[in-house]
């Protein structure tokens, strides 16, 4: 039957041969046995996924790594304890205020308050720093309002 075989066909040889010779593989450069072409691809292929995925796992593990803890500075513990304690000192103090004594006592209350944030943040680290840093926060948002409702 004429027009029915390997030759033929709109890609067969007989018709469109330059097409036909695109698509053919081009193993004229390689003259090595199959074996060899196999482990040369085999190796330029390993050595581009190495090159590739190497830098890339690294760059990965330093952006997924811990940060380093804060470092405490020497004197921090008597700082906290210090700010703690002139916290509580006037805390008391405004607690037992009254008339013109409320609004200098909660201002000052509310000074060391702030202070005493700033020496936690420096001074802390870890969870147990993040809930003293959000009852600080607490307490300063608190005596902002009570200095804007009592004092004027």
């Amino acid at each position: 039957m004429p027009g029915v075989g390997k030759d033929s066909g709109l890609f067969g040889k007989k018709l469109c041969p330059p097409v036909m010779n695109l698509f053919a593989p081009k193993m004229t450069y390689w003259r090595t046995p199959k074996g060899a072409v196999v482990a040369k691809r085999f190796i330029i292929r390993a050595v581009a996924f190495f090159a590739l995925v190497v830098p890339a796992a690294f760059a990965v593990a330093l952006l997924a790594s811990p940060a380093q803890p804060a470092t405490i500075e020497p004197g921090c513990g008597r700082n906290l304890a210090d700010a703690y304690a002139n916290v509580t000192t006037l805390q008391a103090r405004m607690k037992a205020a009254h008339g013109a004594e409320v609004c200098p006592a909660t201002r000052l209350y509310f000074l060391e308050v702030v202070k005493a944030r700033a020496v936690t943040a420096l001074c802390k680290n870890g969870p147990d720093r993040d809930r003293e840093l959000g009852r600080l926060d607490a307490d300063v948002e608190s005596l902002n309002n009570a200095i804007a409702a009592r004092c004027s």
